[in-house]
C-alpha cells in the first residue's frame, strides 16, 4: 500500500487493525479509487460520525471507506 498524501505531504504509515480499540480511534476515510479524503484520531464515535458527514457534504459523489489504523496520522 503506497503512502497516503495531504497536502502534498506523505503521511506515517500505519498499520490497519483488526479489533477497534476502545480509548482511541485513529482512522482514515477514503474514496473509492482510494484518494484520502480526511483523517483523524479520537476518543469519541460522534466526532468520528460528525466527520463522516462533513466529508460526505463535500464529496457527495464518493462512496467512503473508513479505516482504522494502529497510531495517530
Amino acid at each position: 500500500m503506497a503512502s497516503d498524501i495531504w497536502n502534498g505531504n506523505p503521511l506515517p504509515d500505519r498499520r490497519r487493525i483488526s479489533k477497534p480499540l476502545a480509548e482511541q480511534i485513529h482512522y482514515r476515510l477514503y474514496d473509492q479509487n482510494g484518494k484520502l479524503l480526511s483523517f483523524n484520531s479520537t476518543n469519541s464515535l460522534a466526532s468520528l460520525a460528525a466527520d463522516l458527514e462533513i466529508t460526505a457534504r463535500e464529496n457527495p459523489t464518493a462512496k467512503i471507506t473508513i479505516t482504522q489504523f494502529d497510531g495517530p496520522a
